[in-house]
């Protein structure tokens, strides 16, 4: 599998950080690369664990 971002890295950024103030009481302002680089990774993995569980009949994953 190629490693071709899969998210829009500006929108996860406002996501974390709007879940971050209505979660934290900490007012974080940045994420960083390595943050970013693990939810990437999750997704991939989440990608991968899907295709796998999938049957191999039809045309559509569903």
């Amino acid at each position: 599998m190629n490693t071709t971002p899969h998210l829009n890295k500006q929108k996860v950024k406002k996501t974390i950080l709007a879940y971050a103030a209505q979660a934290r009481a900490q007012k974080f302002t940045r994420v960083g690369t390595s943050f970013l680089e693990r939810i990437e990774a999750r997704v991939r993995k989440a990608i991968i664990d899907e295709v796998e569980a999938h049957p191999s009949k039809g045309k559509t994953l569903l």
